[in-house]
């Protein structure tokens, strides 16, 4: 099952043939979804956004990514998605966020360090990477709030 869809997402893209991408990820998209998200976790790195794809293809690259990540390829992923937040497309960026998001709740193994990168989006100083910093890591601190401590600085920053 993983081969012929990987096979037939990347032949369509070479070929300029959006459509037939978008139909396979969206039919891997589900796949992983309902749990099959195993299957597709060390193929990985076909779900990495190219620059000249449109937005729709991107934003289900990335939901995929963030249900593939695993605790064998999470630095990678997200190394990936640290790329994409400081994307020109403010859309693509907030929905790198997202995912981080939906990688700590999903891994809470992993939930240190992909916090601890989140933390880093804040001193971007790019007001809709913090807005949407802010949004996740209110509920992932709601989840976890013994990771209250590291963002100490951000709340009271008279205390430095």
């Amino acid at each position: 099952m993983q081969a012929p869809l990987i096979t037939l997402m990347t032949s369509s893209e070479t070929t300029e043939s959006y459509e037939v991408s978008f139909n396979v990820l969206s039919h891997i998209h589900l796949l992983v979804l309902r749990g099959a998200n195993f299957v597709f976790e060390g193929e990985y790195k076909q779900f990495f956004v190219k620059y000249d794809e449109p937005s729709y293809i991107k934003n289900l690259k990335l939901e995929i990514l963030a249900q593939v990540a695993s605790s064998s390829n999470i630095e990678e992923i997200a190394n990936e998605l640290s790329e994409y937040v400081t994307d020109v497309n403010a859309k693509i960026a907030k929905k790198a966020i997202e995912c981080f998001g939906t990688i700590v709740l999903r891994l809470p193994t992993m939930a240190k360090n992909v916090i601890i990168q989140m933390r880093n989006f804040l001193g971007l100083q790019i007001s809709y990477v913090t807005t949407e910093t802010l949004k996740v890591l209110k509920n992932v601190l709601r989840k976890y709030p013994a990771f209250i401590d590291d963002f100490e600085p951000f709340i009271n920053p008279k205390l430095q």
